[in-house]
């Protein structure tokens, strides 16, 4: 194998659902605990959040949820943020872009500049510190996958594994470099996709009431799997 991500992916291949997805979750995951326990006051990372207002909603409550942060990680943090919401209400605000021009084209003129104001301080103003995290580690997993699906190894482990999603099989072909590697990729989706469409056919059949005497199959979850292949893993524990 050529690299320690493509090792993480075989590995990930043999777990349920989408490996990248499970990457990216662990990824992020240890991402958000260094942050919460070894990080909140770093200035650079406060400086940050500062603009991006915290955290996104699903890196917030992935933190929350997971106790990846302490209540007092979350307290420094916010506590900060949101004093820097309140000093931007009592301060000026730098005139409107065309964007905004537009927007308060819709408000009453009497409380257009307060509503800019106000919802200007209240906007964040970079992206989530997590997510942009999270697409360059995607874009290296993405790349090595893409490098190293040549070796049988990888393509073994492709194919017993429940596949990429979609939205990561996109970003997967558009990395890919090669005619030989597009098509095998293709082509693995393609069988899942073709056996996927007929269990799901399978699940409608048998819940036809001439045949619920048959019972439940591998098909009982593939309702759960066609989600999944279609928008990834779930957010929950992976």
């Amino acid at each position: 194998m050529s690299s320690f991500t493509t090792y993480n992916l075989l590995e990930a291949c043999r777990e349920p659902g989408c490996p990248v997805c499970r990457l990216e979750r662990r990824y992020v995951e240890r991402y958000l605990d260094t942050q919460f326990y070894e990080n909140v006051n770093n200035p650079d990372l406060r400086n940050i959040l500062r603009l991006s207002m915290g955290f996104c909603r699903e890196h917030a409550w992935l933190a929350a949820n997971e106790r990846l942060g302490d209540a007092l990680g979350f307290a420094i943090i916010y506590q900060d943020v949101i004093g820097a919401a309140l000093e931007l209400l009592d301060k000026g605000v730098p005139p409107p872009t065309r964007r905004w021009a537009n927007l308060l084209k819709r408000i009453p003129e009497q409380v257009s500049a307060m509503v800019y104001k106000a919802v200007f301080a209240l906007t964040p103003q970079k992206r989530c510190p997590a997510c942009q995290q999270r697409d360059e580690m995607v874009s290296i997993i993405v790349s090595s996958l893409a490098e190293d699906l040549g070796q049988a190894e990888l393509e073994g482990a492709l194919r017993a594994s429940d596949g990429l999603c979609l939205p990561h099989l996109r970003l997967c072909l558009k990395a890919v470099r090669d005619s030989v590697s597009c098509e095998k990729l293709i082509t693995i989706h393609r069988e899942k996709l073709e056996a996927l469409h007929a269990e799901l056919a399978e699940l409608i059949r048998k819940n036809d009431y001439r045949f619920m005497k048959e019972g439940l199959g591998k098909e009982v979850d593939s309702w759960l799997r066609a989600v999944a292949m279609m928008v990834g893993n779930p957010k929950s524990r992976q």
